[in-house]
């Protein structure tokens, strides 16, 4: 197997693992691993987890977001909490720790280009998300990723971070573009989750900054 043949097979993809090329070249898997592992020390491959791997920024056509490189490590999931706020400029903070809603077991990996983070929900809580960006066929398809709509990640803000979710603490927060958030899927939504601790963080935010308005 030559660096040279693994570039156009995944040139426009750029994500693999290691299981594809040991089919593909039909190498010993031994083989195959230990050498995408000498590739990732020159600097050649990134090493996103376990048998996972992504060309080098030279090596390929059209960068992928770290959204959709989120979506590819651990799925299913969808970008979600902090870092969907920073997304959307709901919070005037930049994020970067790329944090995600997952059905499976909780799971963090820090590489190369940067720290990819995941919380566990219940399947019935998995839900409420969509393509972002939207702006079809323009935005090439690596760009895509699955993201929670503004409601939802504020339920999962709510409910997967430590604490109660007081006036106070919400404040902190220091929220901004808050028109993007509708007052009744935030309500349908916090009534679907089903969480008490959601429930008053919802309703204090509503308070602080809906309150009134339809």
């Amino acid at each position: 197997m030559k660096f040279e043949e693994l570039v156009e097979l995944f040139k426009e993809r750029p994500f693999f693992e290691s299981g594809e090329v040991h089919l593909i070249f039909n190498e010993p898997a031994e083989q195959i691993e230990a050498i995408l592992s000498r590739w990732v020390s020159k600097g050649k491959l990134v090493k996103l987890r376990q048998k996972r791997y992504l060309l080098a920024k030279r090596y390929i056509h059209e960068e992928s977001s770290h959204g959709y490189i989120s979506n590819y490590l651990y799925r299913p999931s969808y970008v979600s909490l902090r870092t969907a706020l920073s997304i959307y400029g709901m919070i005037p903070e930049a994020v970067y720790i790329q944090e995600a809603v997952t059905p499976r077991k909780t799971a963090e990996w820090e590489t190369e280009i940067g720290v990819f983070k995941y919380y566990s929900i219940k399947n019935e809580r998995f839900w409420r998300y969509q393509i972002y960006p939207e702006d079809g066929e323009s935005i090439p398809p690596q760009k895509k990723f699955l993201l929670g709509l503004p409601e939802k990640v504020l339920l999962d803000l709510f409910y997967l971070i430590k604490g109660e979710w007081t006036k106070e603490r919400i404040m902190e927060m220091r929220f901004q573009n808050i028109e993007l958030v509708n007052i009744h899927k935030l309500m349908e939504f916090s009534e679907r989750f089903d969480s008490p601790k959601v429930k008053r963080a919802v309703e204090n935010f509503i308070d602080l900054f809906l309150r009134g308005k339809s």
